[in-house]
């Protein structure tokens, strides 16, 4: 794909030979745009492209240095990939999640992700591994990436099928699957259930730190037909954003 050439190239470019080597300020500015740590409420980062250069300006709130480096590397992205598309990007949280409903905002999260977490690096790490987020979050933590977008990637090159939710006061806030995976999935603002880890964790209980097989009707009751695969579930509290991220393993 065009992004992962790009961001292969970047990296080359600029020496991204080790996991988190890269500074996401210094490419920005050496492909002659300024990183701007205000400037934008409402939206998670923009792309103003001028006639002296570009201006990427982040929302303030995004504080974790994973989720602002993705938010960089995005827009970086729409700047090296999309100049004839437009000349301003305002992108969303859920853009910033988005890796198949628009065309240029999933190849900018394609790019984003192939520059935090080059393929050569990476899928030597995960390929052989089974679904677990305590492994993930060491992964994150490596190559300087947020725990959601290293979970989209270890979901994406995984031979596991597996789905990642955000849940927030007890209803999934959204959540995303791999797309060869099984025909199930989980409803936007769909409650948790009695019979989940999140369920418990919600409810102030603590629970086991590793995959856990748990009753597949806690997370699968919507469905239209009668599903008789294993899930395992494991979830986390992410306190700093008042949330519960859930890594659901089907088979």
């Amino acid at each position: 794909m065009r992004a992962q050439g790009e961001a292969f190239r970047l990296n080359k470019r600029f020496a991204g030979r080790t996991p988190g080597a890269l500074d996401f300020d210094d490419v920005a500015m050496a492909l002659g745009v300024l990183v701007i740590s205000h400037g934008v409420s409402g939206a998670s980062a923009r792309l103003v492209r001028g006639k002296e250069g570009g201006r990427i300006r982040l929302n303030p709130k995004i504080r974790e240095e994973g989720a602002r480096r993705f938010a960089i590397g995005h827009e970086l992205g729409h700047w090296l990939m999309h100049e004839s598309e437009s000349q301003m990007f305002v992108c969303s949280a859920s853009d910033l999640r988005d890796y198949r409903e628009s065309p240029l905002e999933a190849e900018a999260n394609y790019f984003s992700s192939e520059l935090l977490m080059p393929t050569g690096l990476f899928r030597p790490l995960m390929e052989k591994a089974d679904p677990d987020l305590s492994l993930i979050k060491e992964w994150a933590t490596l190559f300087r990436a947020s725990l959601t977008a290293t979970t989209l990637r270890f979901i994406r090159d995984s031979k596991h099928d597996c789905i990642a939710a955000s849940i927030k006061n007890g209803i999934v806030e959204w959540s995303w699957k791999k797309s060869d995976g099984r025909r199930v999935w989980l409803h936007r603002k769909q409650q948790i259930e009695p019979g989940s880890l999140a369920w418990e964790l919600h409810q102030g209980r603590c629970v086991p730190d590793k995959m856990e097989v748990v009753d597949s009707a806690a997370w699968f009751r919507h469905l239209p037909f009668r599903f008789s695969g294993e899930v395992q579930e494991q979830s986390i509290s992410m306190t700093s954003y008042n949330a519960i991220f859930t890594l659901l393993w089907i088979s």
